[in-house]
């Protein structure tokens, strides 16, 4: 047997409702463990939740310096820039 033919009909996904719930056996809470230590040293970022966490725009910043150091000096940035770190975080993953 194949894949069921597509009907065109478009499939809604299902979002998680464990993310409160401890353990980390949801997706989201998988992704935040992943987010924390990829981050984890760098100044300014404390990801706790995927919202206020990343609200000034340093935990981006540290995400993709993690992976591209060479691309920008994470130390000369400040929460206070939150427009410049979202640009910079934008730009520099694209």
């Amino acid at each position: 047997m194949g894949a069921p033919a597509s009907t065109g009909a478009k499939v809604k996904p299902q979002r998680s409702t464990s993310l409160g719930k401890t353990g980390g056996s949801s997706v989201k809470q998988k992704l935040l463990e992943w987010c924390r230590q990829k981050t984890r040293g760098y100044q300014h970022v404390d990801i706790q939740n995927f919202s206020s966490s990343w609200n000034d725009g340093m935990a981006f910043c540290a995400l993709v310096h993690k992976f591209f150091p060479d691309s920008f000096d994470y130390t000369s940035l400040a929460p206070k820039n939150r427009r410049l770190n979202f640009e910079l975080a934008f730009s520099t993953a694209e």
